[in-house]
């Protein structure tokens, strides 16, 4: 009888287990040049040779078979441990560990994934783990991450030939989970905000975010060197590190870009930039002078949970409630371009997009069928009687 071909198998039984025990041959490792065999055991003859067919069949979809013996939570707590060079900002690696830690362990009730052996976790596995999380009231994106980081490190495990298929990347994200639709406010409701007996430090920030659509990291990444007489260029974001805020590069190339000062922007930023000198001088020796335009009380960059903290209290003054986040003065500034007849070409230069593609899935609920240039459009919606 000729030798069995490469992925056949073999089943045995094992004197010193008391059982059945299956083996598939996948030749040698490249590296390492050692023979690699996955196995399989079961009490019966006939239980075994069940198993060793799922083995063969794995093995001759996907050119391999994975180990039977590492979890989802090894598999995960590896790609952890190896973020790549881009996942650097402290806000980032937390979200990584907090979705690593709904995967392995679960959250609210719901049972984590970690224990289930990587090989073996199927697409239904991590849809029932997916549509507990929507049902224990996770938000859509939260429900979203977390696949995404299971899938991240199933590839990693795929690459390491310890699993054959990405059942992340198979999976279906739940229907449901709750979701925060970003919105815009209306011109209306941005004098509500500017009627507000204000710091020159809140009237620069919202007239600026309002009037150049900078991301919320961008606008505590501007420094005084960045704003010129006519122009403000977007050159750094502000960023948690090491427990604290620093200057960082921005999202990507496309960020980098430079816009048209509005009238009333300059007003209230040269009326900001004197107060800040005079807080300068009183801090002393403990002021970083970074030279960051929304400074905190030590020269560096905000904290953006203060700055969310404090626009949700001047929203609630204004009569707004206090349902509003930093990043919606963006939503706002596209939708009042868009509402004026801005092309989305310019509108995604504008606000730092790749294309206008990216521009149309975001603000998708702000943009109307749209031309004119920004900084007009913003003197004719905002006055300069609204700088006092």
């Amino acid at each position: 009888m000729g030798r069995r071909s490469r992925g056949d198998g073999t089943v045995f039984w094992d004197a010193s287990r008391g059982c059945w025990v299956g083996a598939i041959d996948l030749g040698r490792d490249p590296e390492t040049r050692r023979r690699v065999r996955r196995k399989v055991s079961a009490r019966t003859k006939t239980e075994c040779r069940g198993k060793l067919d799922q083995l063969r069949d794995e093995y001759r979809a996907a050119g391999t078979v994975g180990r039977r013996d590492i979890t989802v939570r090894q598999v995960v707590t590896d790609a952890i441990a190896h973020l790549p060079e881009s996942v650097r900002a402290e806000r980032s690696v937390a979200v990584y560990t907090g979705a690593a830690k709904r995967i392995c362990d679960g959250g609210r009730k719901v049972p984590g994934i970690g224990s289930i052996p990587a090989a073996r976790l199927t697409s239904a596995d991590v849809e029932r783990f997916l549509g507990g999380l929507a049902g224990a009231g996770y938000s859509a994106s939260t429900i979203r991450q977390t696949r995404a980081v299971l899938a991240r490190a199933l590839r990693r495990a795929q690459r390491a030939g310890l699993v054959s298929r990405n059942a992340a990347e198979l999976a279906d994200l739940p229907r449901g989970g709750r979701v925060r639709k970003s919105r815009a406010m209306t011109s209306e409701q941005v004098a509500a905000l500017l009627g507000l007996d204000l710091t020159p430090w809140w009237r620069a920030y919202i007239v600026t975010a309002v009037m150049t659509g900078l991301r919320p990291g961008e606008m505590l990444g501007l420094r005084w060197a960045d704003i010129g007489p006519d122009v403000i260029r977007v050159r750094s974001a502000a960023r948690r590190r090491d427990g604290q805020m620093v200057l960082a590069g921005l999202k990507t190339d496309a960020s980098r870009r430079t816009l048209a000062k509005p009238a009333m922007a300059g007003a209230v930023l040269d009326r900001h930039k004197r107060a800040q000198a005079a807080g300068r001088l009183q801090a002393g020796a403990g002021w970083e002078d970074l030279g960051v335009v929304f400074a905190g009380p030590t020269g560096r960059p905000a904290w953006l949970q203060d700055v969310n903290r404090g626009l949700k209290d001047l929203c609630e003054r204004a009569g707004l409630g206090r349902d509003w986040q930093p990043r919606e003065t963006r939503h706002t500034f596209v939708s009042a371009l868009s509402d004026a007849g801005v092309d989305i070409e310019k509108i995604a230069d504008a606000v730092g997009h790749v294309n206008s593609n990216v521009t149309k899935g975001v603000y998708r609920h702000q943009l109307a069928d749209v031309v004119s240039e920004t900084a007009t459009v913003m003197d004719r919606l905002y006055p300069q009687d609204g700088a006092r």
